[in-house]
């Protein structure tokens, strides 16, 4: 068996889900190969020097030299006819929050579905009524971390992970109610990692110019490799993620995986391992769907905040959120080594 991971090997969700299916096909002496629809990032991940793509192999020979396909989107109907007409067996996990029609077509005719969430699973399945709809919940892979204190007595450190856009939070809502915030808690300290996007320039003007209003408590980092994400993580006391939607939580699973807990809205895929008060903080609001189903919160940046700044108040609650980070992390990591394991056999 050799399992083709297709894949659009960048700065993103697809990426950070094919490198890790790598590590962990990896472990399990499967051999593997990635090949991206557009020519490979550096994402210095293990994996970068050994990505095929189309100008260095046409996608028909690749296909030679694979037992399975995966897909880390929908693909077109042209190429998971032409990996079917090689009798391939065809895999595709879908990032929901990029869904793009037409997909059912593609999803219907896939020998796999695998859904990253239990909402989006229900979303497959009774919605689009699709077969073969297996749930693997996604795990980081990292050793879980458990904090028993803050790192500085005197300072709450709080980590915002902007290493993907997120349009909607560059709007002037989120960033005020966060200058907001950070002008009036001197006892906060903000960093900010970005990744380079069409949003990135105005965001990293906008948090200059804050950390010169803050006595330089606010600090701008770009393009960490993956490598040194998790330490940053650890680094905090507090993870604030404002995005909307999310894919399959990878910032928030890294985080409370890191021993950080996360305050985020209330939305799918957070739902299923974020618990308010146990590992982080869930603000409710009010949720929208997209024309494909997708939930997306309709964010209140004023409500997330506040809860940011009930725990800078009282620096006590993130100590017993410490002891909790690694809620039902055990049970989430056996359920997708089993789940991949099972998958595999199929395949």
């Amino acid at each position: 068996m050799r399992i083709g991971i297709y894949t659009h090997y960048a700065h993103c969700d697809e990426a950070y889900f094919a490198v890790r299916l790598a590590d962990f096909l990896k472990s399990q002496n499967i051999e593997f190969t990635l090949y991206s629809k557009t020519k490979p990032a550096k994402l210095h991940a293990g994996y970068d020097n050994i990505v095929q793509h189309k100008q260095t192999m046409p996608y028909t020979r690749w296909l030679k030299s694979v037992s399975c396909v995966l897909w880390t989107h929908v693909p077109k109907n042209e190429q998971l006819n032409c990996a079917k007409r090689r009798n391939l067996q065809t895999v595709i996990v879908p990032m929901w929050q990029d869904l793009m029609q037409p997909f059912r077509k593609a999803m219907r005719a896939a020998d796999h579905i695998v859904a990253l969430s239990s909402e989006s699973r229900e979303l497959f399945k009774s919605v689009y009524k699709f077969k073969n709809v297996t749930l693997i919940p996604f795990d980081v892979g990292l050793p879980v971390v458990k904090k028993s204190n803050r790192n500085d007595e005197k300072a709450v450190k709080i980590f915002l992970p902007w290493f993907e856009k997120n349009a909607r939070c560059t709007h002037s809502d989120f960033l005020a109610s966060l200058g907001w915030l950070l002008e009036r808690a001197p006892e906060a300290h903000l960093t900010v990692a970005i990744s380079s996007s069409r949003f990135s320039p105005a965001i990293a003007k906008f948090f200059k110019l804050l950390s010169a209003r803050t006595n330089n408590r606010v600090k701008l980092v770009r393009n960490i490799p993956l490598e040194r994400r998790p330490a940053m993580y650890t680094a905090h006391d507090v993870t604030l993620i404002p995005g909307e939607c999310d894919n399959y939580g990878l910032c928030a699973l890294t985080s409370v995986t890191c021993g950080t807990p996360v305050f985020t809205f209330a939305v799918p895929p957070q739902t299923d391992f974020i618990k308010s008060d146990v590992n982080g903080f869930l603000v409710r609001t009010e949720v929208d769907y997209d024309e494909n189903g997708v939930p997306h919160a309709n964010p209140d940046y004023e409500k997330l905040l506040a809860a940011i700044q009930a725990v800078i108040a009282e620096p006590w609650h993130i100590d017993s959120l410490n002891k909790k980070t690694a809620y039902n992390l055990d049970a989430r990591r056996k359920a997708y080594v089993i789940g991949w394991q099972t998958l595999l056999k199929l395949v």
